[in-house]
């Protein structure tokens, strides 16, 4: 299993269903540039990660890393469409700003491994 899956697995055995915002982005060697984002809402454990690239492969961008950032509704479970949009609105402003947001989440590289941002010196 790659690092995502067994994020995954965590993830849903911690809180459930969800919903997950995902931001596409361009790793640089002193840069990290978000390309394109949306929202899923999981309701399992057991995507794989190559059926997750499959599904990313659709966004035709050239991205070689991904942010997954978790979201519950007030109650438990996956947000609305509509808070969803609304928080994945944020999502994508703060990553813009700041690509060190992205270590809030789970950020993968192409293979599924995990990574990590870090400061520019």
């Amino acid at each position: 299993m790659t690092e995502f899956e067994h994020w995954l697995k965590a993830q849903f055995a911690d809180t459930g269903a969800f919903t997950v915002f995902i931001v596409l982005v361009r790793i640089g060697d002193d840069s990290v540039e978000a390309l394109k984002s949306t929202f899923a809402h999981m309701i399992g454990d057991e995507m794989t990660w190559a059926e997750m690239t499959a599904l990313l492969a659709a966004a035709r961008a050239d991205w070689n890393g991904v942010g997954f950032f978790v979201g519950l509704a007030h109650g438990g479970g996956p947000m609305s469409d509509d808070q969803a949009r609304t928080r994945l609105k944020q999502v994508e402003t703060e990553v813009m700003a700041d690509p060190l947001v992205l270590n809030r989440g789970r950020f993968f590289d192409r293979d599924g491994r995990h990574l990590q941002v870090d400061e520019a010196t």
